[in-house]
């Protein structure tokens, strides 16, 4: 299991939490949701990071851990959250990649103010330093040999890379391929058109290479940017690669498969995805020639500029989900505010999907932020479908026939955290888990204070309408 331990980081003022295969993260506005969310991503992609420094090293023939990985945490951390003067004295962060063993990183402030990482005792295996050693001689050019020797060499760069790469999955206990942050405001990427995108991702761009240029002290908060530029990115190629409508890039993938064994459940995941995709967007999404629309009946359609905002803001999603479905990718998907702009109904629906992506395969994780109660009420149907059957074995098929199996989620890998709380609790605590791991739900109390507090006004005004009724 792995686990993030915040103290006094912006909003934050004491944070534990268990990450585990879904995370669900949902408080007030400025409570802390996102920058834990992006916190988490920080950490789980620092191993990509560490990748680039060593594969890269052309000064070092064997492994520094000042150089290789202390030095490239505090410029990832300089370079996203800005100067370290900016943060409390006392501030700590502490990210378990994996608890059982006190495997994990601790970043603090130096007494001159300059970001002070402590590795765990038990951080590497007894084979780490040996086998990057190896492969650090392995990548030195080589100097004096002909063309032939060269190219040999650059192709087993190749098989040296993926070693490397098998070390640091082991090393950071992560075997994700593709990790994405989902940003909230995603309709931008639609509303506008691919010229001012274009000029945006330039301008962004150039400035978060002058950011990084900067000495640590004089460096301003990005992760915002960073995180934006990401998205772009990811979302200009799902773009491309989504010429075809949902349905007949569904059907040319489905040629391919070449095992019977896997037909069924391949079948039922696209009829899933296409059917809700359908619902939520009202109609059917393509991409002929860079022209997005909704093709709402056989007679007509509408382009995806002017379509409405929850249509905007949930597009981004779908395509990533299917992407992810219809190419069987190890993910992490970190997803900003799933239900903007969303009939209830629609946010269902989306959630549903998501649980199919995460479902998909068991190295994948999903991690929400949330204000939304309803997207905790679909989560708890989805917990407890599969609580139902744990518990009582016979009743698969009558559970299956109301809720796909595909959307159930298993209780031992969900957790989910309520955040600030003044508006709920008379004496909240600043960050509360809110599942239940006995019963395998959200806790119920929670969903009732939510309930009573959305219900309070309307209870008292009834109370003051029958008290003058009676009157007259």
């Amino acid at each position: 299991m792995q686990k993030i331990i915040i103290k006094n980081f912006g909003a934050i003022e004491y944070a534990e939490i268990e990450i585990k295969k879904v995370l669900v993260l949902i408080g007030e506005q400025a409570s802390g949701k996102s920058t834990i969310a992006k916190l988490i991503y920080f950490f789980k992609t620092l191993r990509d990071d560490i990748f680039n420094q060593i594969y890269q090293d052309q000064e070092r023939d064997c492994f520094d851990e000042n150089a290789d990985i202390i030095f490239v945490l505090q410029e990832k951390f300089y370079n996203w959250f800005g100067s370290a003067k900016n943060f409390s004295d006392d501030f700590k962060i502490k990210f378990y990649y994996e608890f059982e063993i006190d495997k994990s990183l601790t970043l603090s402030l130096n007494e001159d103010k300059t970001i002070q990482c402590e590795l765990s005792r038990n951080f590497y295996n007894h084979k780490f330093h040996t086998t990057i050693n190896e492969i650090k001689k392995l990548l030195r050019p080589l100097s004096d040999i002909n063309i032939h020797e060269r190219l040999a060499h650059e192709q087993n760069k190749l098989s040296y890379a993926i070693i490397l790469s098998d070390e640091l999955n082991n090393l950071f206990s992560y075997d994700t391929v593709d990790a994405l942050y989902i940003i909230a405001g995603r309709s931008a990427t639609v509303s506008y058109s691919e010229l001012f995108e274009k000029y945006l991702f330039a301008d962004v761009k150039s400035r978060l290479e002058k950011n990084s240029n900067l000495e640590s002290q004089f460096k301003v908060q990005n992760v915002d940017e960073i995180l934006m530029l990401k998205f772009i990115e990811k979302i200009t190629d799902n773009k491309n690669k989504s010429n075809e409508t949902y349905l007949s890039a569904w059907d040319s993938a489905y040629k391919k498969y070449k095992t019977k064994e896997r037909e069924g459940d391949e079948q039922r995941n696209r009829n899933l995805v296409k059917d809700k995709t359908f619902e939520i967007l009202k109609g059917e999404y393509t991409n002929d020639n860079s022209e997005e629309k909704i093709v709402l009946n056989t007679q007509e359609s509408i382009n995806l500029r002017n379509a409405s905002s929850g249509q905007q803001e949930v597009i981004r999603i779908l395509q990533d989900v299917f992407l992810v479905i219809f190419k069987q990718l190890k993910v992490l998907r970190i997803l900003e505010e799933p239900e903007a702009h969303l009939f209830p109904v629609a946010q269902k629906k989306l959630i549903e999907l998501l649980a199919l992506m995460v479902n998909q395969n068991d190295e994948n994780q999903l991690i929400i932020t949330t204000h939304s109660p309803y997207i905790l009420s679909v989560f708890n149907n989805l917990l407890f479908a599969q609580r139902v059957v744990d518990k009582n074995p016979s009743a698969e098929a009558e559970v299956e026939k109301l809720m796909p199996k595909q959307f159930w989620l298993d209780p031992n890998e969900f957790t989910a955290y309520s955040l600030g709380n003044s508006s709920i609790e008379e004496e909240p605590e600043y960050c509360e888990s809110i599942f239940n791991s006995q019963t395998g739900a959200i806790k119920q109390n929670y969903l009732d204070a939510v309930s009573e507090m959305l219900g309070g006004d309307f209870n008292a005004l009834y109370s003051i309408y029958t008290k003058n009724s009676r009157r007259r």
